[in-house]
């Protein structure tokens, strides 16, 4: 009698183990599965296409950065100034005009700019289906920024003002404060496909 109750002991034991076993693989089968979902998701956020973008001013205000001889620089862009104060306008955002050629680019926003006396506004407007990651923004008395050592510079890392935004935006709102004289302005960002969030 003992050994029948030993038997159906180690049998119970056994079938446990076994349950255990395939619970164990089980679990970690399907934790398998979301690491490889998770990282196709990273590598299909990777895929998206960003480009750099500067704003333009008019043909009369806008200076290429590959135009001026007094920058050493091989990146394009525009400087937009000299800008007065009591200013209220708009300038587009082109993507990809490499060589400062806007054939070459593609509009994908505008540049709101208000010059108070004292103070300015800036607003990065994103056009339908763009968005804002970064932005990079300028204004001063000179056409550009100065480094450390006194040389101007063009790099966006380089402007006094910035923004980033991890899942995008499609406005981009700067007050600059205690402005006078006649100013230059420096708009950059980083722009990628985007999708309005519609939610309240």
């Amino acid at each position: 009698m003992l050994l029948i109750n030993t038997n159906i002991i180690m049998k119970t034991l056994f079938k446990l183990i076994v349950v255990s076993f395939f619970i164990s693989f089980s679990s970690c089968e399907q934790d398998e599965v979301i690491t490889e979902d998770s990282l196709n998701r990273e590598v299909k956020d990777e895929k998206i296409e960003c480009e750099t973008a500067f704003a333009y001013g008019k043909e009369d205000e806008a200076m290429c950065f590959l135009d001026d001889d007094d920058l050493n620089s091989n990146r394009w862009g525009w400087t937009i100034g000299p800008i007065s104060a009591y200013h209220n306008d708009s300038y587009p955002i082109y993507q990809a005009a490499g060589g400062c050629n806007l054939n070459n680019g593609e509009l994908i926003g505008t540049l709101y700019v208000v010059y108070e006396s004292d103070y300015v506004l800036v607003d990065f407007v994103a056009n339908e289906g763009y968005g804002f990651f970064e932005t990079h923004l300028y204004v001063g008395n000179e056409k550009y920024p100065r480094k450390r050592n006194g040389q101007f510079t063009v790099a966006p890392g380089q402007y006094p003002y910035s923004d980033s935004f991890p899942d995008g935006t499609s406005i981009d709102n700067y007050k600059i404060d205690d402005v006078e004289g006649d100013i230059y302005i420096i708009a950059h960002s980083v722009v990628c496909p985007f999708k309005k969030d519609e939610k309240n």
